[in-house]
């Protein structure tokens, strides 16, 4: 029997939560536009622009999130 993981798996973008939490809006938006065929490009653009300045160094401001949290109760269903 092989031993079990010891170490917990790296993230991707250095532990960023905010990161992962918007690749995770970005994958639920991919599958709103899958089962639905409604045009959800321009939700998608935001959010890859906010995960690659993110990435750079930037950071959100209070209208950024509450409009991701909109995105998120919109995709939620």
């Amino acid at each position: 029997m092989k031993p079990t993981k010891k170490k917990p798996a790296k993230r991707r973008d250095g532990g960023n939560p905010m990161i992962d939490k918007l690749l995770k809006l970005k994958y639920r938006i991919n599958d709103h536009h899958e089962r639905t065929d409604i045009d959800s490009k321009k939700d998608k653009l935001w959010a890859m622009g906010q995960i690659s300045a993110l990435r750079e160094g930037a950071r959100l401001d209070t209208h950024q999130m509450k409009h991701a949290n909109q995105l998120w109760r919109a995709y939620s269903t």
